[in-house]
């Protein structure tokens, strides 16, 4: 069998390899199983520990307690801004966008 010297063909798989390495991780969806703590289930597998969540994430609760000692917006405002705010809590069986970086899974946010 004739050996590939192919320049081009080695530096094609060269490339390749490298791509592999810098390369972000594609983004893939995950289940919310539970949220205090919380815990995923990405490819079937419960992950519990080394959850990053995004920032908007993080502030879900903080928002809802503001919103209820608001006292100068009408009731009307506070329900539109709770409706909204639901669009960002977590709850069991959410589907969210995770991103896998070693050990570590970040939520970017939820799906749809």
């Amino acid at each position: 069998m004739k050996k590939n010297n192919d320049v081009y063909s080695r530096f094609l798989k060269c490339m390749q390899r490298q791509g592999k390495v810098h390369n972000g991780f594609d983004m893939e969806t995950a289940t919310v199983l539970s949220v205090d703590p919380v815990s995923i289930s990405y490819n079937n597998v419960t992950i519990s520990s080394g959850i990053v969540m995004g920032g908007c994430l993080q502030s879900a609760d903080d928002l809802d307690e503001m919103i209820a000692q608001e006292e100068h917006i009408s009731e009307g405002l506070k329900t539109c801004l709770k409706g909204m705010l639901n669009t960002l809590k977590l709850k069991p069986g959410d589907s969210v966008i995770v991103q896998r970086v070693g050990k570590q899974f970040y939520l970017v946010g939820k799906v749809g």
